[in-house]
């Protein structure tokens, strides 16, 4: 090959290396979101009811939306280093939007902020936090305090509006949960005096704190009448405490969150009622938000989704499939 001839050749070759680079450049710097983005998605953990119909919202609406779901879990609602790691992770990774459940009000902050500062668009479901929302944060949230009045009011029924109740499940670092106890005991004071809360204890994401505290409150209150379990773990150790603790007499559970094992005692009869959450419209709907985000649509600061009692009654309704996947 003559002289000449190499050179050309080689002159191609970096006018051709030079294209791709360059088209490589303007991909990356454009801020052209792909074909089939991909939406990060970290729960509170994974297993409970709560966390799979809000996958199973998700999964669909990714489906619908021709996206990607990439769907990682703490180990359970206590992870709050766990969560931390997945948040910072998917801030640095490949991803083009990003869903949380919070599991801590304060620790998330800051891998959040840095997820923001990133392009990420960001919906917060379930839980609020102390981050103004904005164009490229949103939150859609469970009505907390409706939640505490439904539970509060169906105890008031089946205590035929007197006698002592205690509330288990009392955490400083969940928001909502202060939401539910100030709900229910607003609508106690309101309109049933002559009902009493008289022992409040935590024990909110540990159900053998949970037992423990209750325990303790039946032996402070000999005549207690019903115990309102603000989460769905604490639920699980009020029922283990009165099963073990007043095996013949009965005392009213009312419990918040949905979960598999609750929902059968709904079913048996040996806890009242359960108040819901719609996580499978929050997972579902967030995923439109984070697509109509990369679309170039501002966020809505916040929805509130409204909460539903779920009973031995209308356990297996339509309705109530919604909140549990149960069959209808």
């Amino acid at each position: 090959m003559s002289a000449n001839a190499v050179r050309a050749s080689a002159w191609v070759s970096g006018l051709l290396l030079f294209g791709v680079l360059a088209a490589g450049s303007w991909r990356i710097h454009s801020g052209r979101t792909p074909a089939a983005p991909t939406i990060a998605f970290i729960p509170q953990t994974a297993g409970p009811m709560l966390w799979e119909v809000e996958h199973l919202g998700a999964t669909q609406a990714v489906q619908r939306l021709r996206c990607r779901l990439y769907w990682n879990t703490p180990t359970s609602e206590a992870d709050v280093a766990g969560q931390v790691t997945l948040i910072e992770r998917v801030a640095r990774g490949n991803y083009q939007g990003l869903v949380v459940a919070p599991n801590h009000r304060l620790s998330i902050l800051s891998p959040l902020r840095r997820a923001l500062a990133a392009g990420l668009p960001v919906v917060v479901v379930a839980e609020p936090l102390d981050l103004p929302p904005g164009p490229r944060l949103g939150y859609i949230v469970n009505d907390d305090e409706r939640m505490g009045e439904l539970a509060a009011a169906e105890i008031a029924r089946l205590i035929h509006g007197k006698g002592n109740v205690a509330v288990v499940g009392l955490t400083a670092t969940a928001p909502g949960v202060t939401l539910r106890l100030r709900g229910a005991e607003r609508l106690l004071v309101s309109r049933f005096p002559d009902i009493r809360v008289v022992s409040r204890s935590g024990g909110a994401y540990n159900a053998t704190l949970a037992e423990e505290l209750t325990r303790g409150a039946v032996d402070s209150h000999p005549g207690l009448k019903a115990v309102l379990g603000l989460t769905a773990s604490a639920t699980r150790g009020v029922h283990a405490a009165l099963k073990s603790r007043l095996p013949g007499r009965q005392v009213v559970i009312v419990g918040c969150e949905q979960d598999t094992d609750l929902i059968g005692y709904v079913g048996s009869g040996e806890i009242a009622a359960v108040t819901a959450e719609n996580t499978y419209r929050m997972g579902y709907e967030a995923v439109e938000l984070i697509t109509a985000s990369l679309q170039g649509k501002p966020l809505p600061a916040k929805s509130v989704i409204p909460p539903f009692l779920i009973t031995k009654q209308n356990l297996y309704s339509p309705e109530t499939s919604v909140y549990t996947s149960l069959p209808r």
